[in-house]
């Protein structure tokens, strides 16, 4: 049980250092396109009840929210010998802010694991 808890401390600590990085690293999204000028891009986050579950385990019920939207991508044709960079994005509706939460399942029968620790990510914008 000791190696399990500093695991689980372990893996909570990378999870907090990295992640923010990743988010930081993101390009920022393109609301409005030059070709489409009366079309803007979208993000929400929307409530929603997400099953958290495992092999053997009892599943529980948790409130989170998903990111619902539509971004815009595009792709612009290369010429050769290549004279500029590709001029390729692709926008993607993601959390602006999250935070990652421990929910434990119980797991009846297993004596050897009667709990397993599950990380989620709860989207907060």
């Amino acid at each position: 049980c000791r190696i399990l808890a500093e695991l689980a401390m372990m893996l909570r600590f990378v999870v907090g250092a990295l992640f923010p990085a990743l988010l930081l690293a993101a390009p920022p999204p393109i609301n409005k396109l030059a070709l489409f000028p009366d079309k803007s891009a979208w993000c929400e986050a929307k409530n929603i009840t997400q099953i958290v579950g495992h092999s053997g385990c009892e599943s529980k019920s948790i409130q989170n929210r998903a990111c619902l939207g539509q971004c815009f991508s595009y792709s612009v044709p290369n010429t050769f010998p290549q004279s500029t960079e590709s001029l390729v994005h692709c926008d993607s509706c993601m959390p602006a802010q999250s935070m990652w939460e421990i929910v434990t399942l119980d797991c009846p029968g297993n004596d050897e694991i009667p709990r397993v620790d599950k990380l989620v990510e709860k989207i907060l914008h």
